[in-house]
């Protein structure tokens, strides 16, 4: 099978369950080299990094907790230390936290929602973007909701509003990279 991707080293935070594995695997299957990032999953991560190299894929795991925003930074470096590149970053990592009322609002859980969902995606923006800057080229992928365009069911308007922020902040930093060769691209994943 011919592809541009192979070769290339694709960042995918999140990557040990759910859509970021999926992603792993397909990217693997077209011989790309990946950095599959975890946060609690690691034998869940290790078990991707398995099936990615039996797929024809290299893999390398990287950990840590990207609502800590001094990790954004450790991580990113271990995942550019991996191939010594990013070709394409994958900005999945992401939760709902849990469905909260109006009423029940907390500074905390808010605080929780918008790391996890706002302040790593830009925290990675921001450690990534200089790396494609200097490759003069680069790709990447937000992972954001359905909720973004329709505000979300009942407890999860906080989570809506944060993938509002990135579908929204997608298109500012298309803006802004486009004249650079570094493609910035946003999917919208439903139930």
């Amino acid at each position: 099978m011919a592809s541009d991707l192979s070769g290339k080293v694709v960042f995918i935070t999140g990557a040990s369950t759910g859509i970021g594995a999926a992603a792993a695997r397909a990217f693997a299957r077209l011989r790309s080299k990946l950095v599959i990032h975890y946060n609690a999953s690691k034998d869940a991560a290790e078990a991707v990094a398995r099936d990615c190299r039996d797929l024809g894929g290299g893999a390398a795991l990287v950990g840590g907790d990207v609502m800590e925003p001094a990790n954004v930074k450790r991580i990113a470096a271990e995942a550019c230390d991996a191939y010594g590149r990013i070709d394409v970053l994958i900005n999945n990592a992401g939760g709902l936290i849990g469905r909260t009322r109006i009423e029940d609002y907390t500074e905390s859980y808010i605080h929780q929602v918008l790391a996890l969902n706002v302040m790593q995606v830009a925290l990675f923006m921001h450690e990534v973007v200089p790396l494609m800057r200097k490759q003069k080229k680069g790709n990447v992928i937000n992972v954001t909701s359905i909720a973004a365009r329709h505000g979300g069911g009942a407890g999860a308007i906080i989570y809506a509003g944060a993938k509002g922020f990135i579908s929204t902040a997608t298109r500012g930093w298309a803006k802004e990279l486009v004249g650079e060769a570094i493609r910035v691209n946003a999917v919208s994943p439903g139930v």
